[in-house]
């Protein structure tokens, strides 16, 4: 897309979020989302075949167009999409923050990732790289590690090791995976799943979050060397208090 063409259309967003204009914000969002795409294919050619969003369905309103968060990622989406020709951008850093904004806008659909298969790894090889289990990586990939192929036969893209060593880019990842999870779920059914997975946690560190964590900060939990499990933990229990609250017909 040329730059006067991603100028126009940050214009045609800027007006419609001003004015309200629902129907124009996601006509040109979507533009946008599948020009981002191809570029990203091109660029990262050597990790990826293609990008492509596949059934995509908005479910916008004039408030959430306006939050401040939804602004915040459109502006990323601009900037990746003026610079992404321009510069090599970490591969990572761009596609967690496409998943992001895409998870954010849109109440049906997917991203679909088809990578070089040079790219890949099998999960032998991910628990190598991942210093943990088979078992432990078959359970990251429940928690949101990106795993592509039939059960069984799932191997990993190197580039998802990689975010998953970083706790702020995993943290990311499984909010984005939950995300698209929760689209088909029922609240039972999310609640049902979590608490396996809560359960798991108990499991491996012997005690309940609260008991062990609860009066730990971000900070404390950063410098942990299970960061990364203890963020996800913590998330877990978040949600499913929120949950619980919804099914009683409380508030977030």
């Amino acid at each position: 897309m040329s730059t006067m063409t991603l100028k126009l259309t940050e214009e045609q967003l800027e007006q419609a979020i001003h004015e309200q204009d629902v129907v124009r914000y996601e006509k040109e969002s979507l533009f946008l989302m599948n020009n981002l795409a191809v570029s990203m294919s091109e660029v990262y050619d050597d990790i990826l075949r293609y990008v492509m969003p596949k059934k995509v369905k908005f479910n916008l309103g004039p408030d959430l167009i306006k939050k401040e968060e939804s602004i915040t990622l459109l502006k990323e989406m601009m900037e990746i999409s003026t610079k992404i020709h321009e510069e090599k951008m970490d591969f990572n850093n761009v596609k967690i923050k496409f998943d992001t904004w895409f998870y954010q806008i849109t109440s049906e659909g997917i991203l679909v990732f088809d990578y070089d298969l040079r790219e890949l790894m099998t999960i032998t090889q991910a628990s190598k790289e991942l210093a943990v289990s088979r078992q432990m990586v078959y359970k990251y990939i429940e928690r949101g590690l990106e795993a592509v192929g039939e059960k069984g036969q799932q191997k990993i893209p190197k580039h998802a090791i990689e975010a998953w060593k970083n706790p702020v880019m995993a943290f990311q990842i499984q909010w984005n995976y939950q995300m698209k999870r929760i689209r088909t779920q029922t609240i039972d059914e999310r609640i049902e799943m979590i608490n396996e997975l809560i359960y798991e946690y108990e499991e491996q560190f012997g005690d309940n979050f609260y008991k062990l964590f609860g009066s730990y900060t971000d900070e404390d939990i950063d410098r942990s060397s299970e960061s990364v499990d203890i963020f996800d933990w913590k998330e877990l229990e978040e949600e499913k208090r929120n949950l619980l609250m919804k099914r009683k017909g409380g508030k977030e």
